[in-house]
């Protein structure tokens, strides 16, 4: 554990991997006698020890959680248990979906997506996003981000002037966005909202803090829309399937990298639809053909 500014401390889970880099940051907010736990991480005894041993010496009074990927939230109700301190989320994953993504999942079964999700999970106190949480030395604002996950939330730090971001902006790649719960129309709206705010250091999910943030902010949603100009142009030569776009987007990079590709590209061609830019005639799935709408 270690101190990363005043009155924040991070302490990362160790679950290194492809998907989670070095590993869940969890994030410790406050002095001894009022902490707030920002995302507890994965259920991994090491980890679990590591907070026990915090929350023995120093008292709790919030859980928060950015969102209900696993690697995120299933410590979250063991500390709960333990230690008597209420779980604060969004939680609402199913009712925060596009209107559109709810739309497609009447008539597409097999869109797959959920990978990773804590399906069992939910807090004590919802939040939606504009909500003031306080502590006796730390004020926080609840910023709802969804687009990595349809429950995600992200929260400023007031007095810091800095921002825990989760998944929403990571510190050491773009984010996956995975349908139905992963949403590039929510993923672009999430961006434009912090690139709004003033604050210039983010403290994310996984990976080292975010200097010079909204132009890190900025520079991710340019690669956001390259990466759609690239499969409009794919899509001009002949019409293909995600599964197809990402295999050659993604060439000489490993499998896991080409899956997670896969789902990334489906939720770009999935916002072109809703946009009137690209078509199918089938329900939608990884194996379904787009083609481009020439709209000339």
């Amino acid at each position: 554990m270690k101190t990363i500014c005043n009155n924040v401390r991070v302490l990362t889970a160790p679950n290194p991997g492809p998907m989670t880099f070095s590993g869940t940051n969890t994030y410790i907010i406050g002095s001894k006698s009022d902490l707030c736990i920002l995302d507890p991480g994965p259920n991994i005894e090491q980890h679990y020890e590591a907070l026990k041993e915090l929350l023995k010496k120093e008292k709790g009074s919030h859980i928060l959680v950015s969102h209900s990927h696993m690697d995120h939230s299933s410590m979250a109700k063991r500390l709960s248990k333990e230690f008597a301190i209420p779980i604060y989320a969004h939680g609402n994953i199913l009712k925060s979906r596009s209107e559109y993504i709810k739309k497609i999942l009447q008539s597409s079964k097999e869109l797959g997506g959920l990978e990773g999700i804590d399906q069992n999970f939910s807090p004590d106190i919802y939040l939606s996003g504009g909500e003031k949480l306080t502590g006796r030395d730390w004020n926080l604002e609840v910023i709802y981000t969804p687009g990595h996950l349809s429950d995600h939330l992200s929260f400023s730090l007031e007095k810091e002037g800095v921002l825990f971001s989760g998944d929403i902006v990571m510190g050491w790649t773009s984010t996956l966005i995975s349908p139905p719960d992963g949403d590039v129309g929510q993923y672009y709206l999430s961006l434009e909202k912090l690139l709004k705010r003033s604050e210039d250091l983010y403290f994310p999910g996984h990976g080292d803090k975010i200097e010079n943030a909204r132009k890190y902010v900025n520079n991710l949603k340019k690669h956001r829309l390259k990466r759609e100009i690239q499969i409009l142009e794919l899509l001009r030569e002949k019409k293909a399937s995600s599964i197809e776009l990402a295999k050659f987007l993604y060439k000489g990079l490993s499998d896991l990298v080409v899956i997670a590709g896969t789902r990334n590209v489906l939720a770009h061609l999935i916002n072109l639809r809703e946009r009137n830019l690209v078509s199918c005639d089938q329900a939608i799935s990884p194996n379904t053909i787009f083609t481009i709408i020439d709209n000339t």
